[in-house]
């Protein structure tokens, strides 16, 4: 699975999910990048990178434990549950067969919320989480240190 994959996959099965309202590319130079509008009017900013080569070709398994696709109705939902949506999405789509969220970590990374998604065909699939913005408005209010909720 590519990057253009993930961000295509991801596109389709976004408006499934309960609470959000829309996804699509985004509108700047970002190639992968992806745009989750939510229910209550918040904004995710989403980029999608990869390198083919760099996971372990498998050709047996069940592949990724599944993940629990989490309701993101409300006011104000933390951008660890839209990372968890995006996640269970992927998972679901199959070709996945290990993934490491950074949200879950004990000490996460410099990218707080996002995945590393290792898939069945030797792909190795970034999601990384680039801002997000309240309702209202248009541009991340904080780009490469996203609010905890929106």
């Amino acid at each position: 699975m590519t990057p253009a994959d993930l961000q295509q996959l991801l596109i389709e099965h976004a408006l499934g999910i309960p609470g959000i309202t829309g996804a699509g590319k985004r509108d700047d130079d970002s190639p992968y990048g992806l745009t989750v509008t939510l229910e209550g009017g918040g904004q995710v900013w989403w980029t999608i990178t990869g390198a083919s080569g760099s996971a372990p070709t498998i050709t047996t398994g069940d592949g990724a434990e599944s993940v629990d696709v989490p309701d993101l109705t409300g006011s104000s939902v933390p951008v660890d549950l839209v990372e968890q949506a995006l996640v269970a999405s992927a998972i679901a789509a199959g070709g996945i067969v290990r993934v490491d969220r950074y949200s879950t970590r004990p000490d996460p990374p410099a990218v707080r919320y996002g995945a590393t998604l290792e898939c069945r065909d030797g792909w190795k699939l970034f999601l990384s989480c680039y801002g997000t913005a309240r309702p209202g408005h248009t541009r991340p209010e904080q780009p490469y240190q996203p609010l905890s909720h929106i």
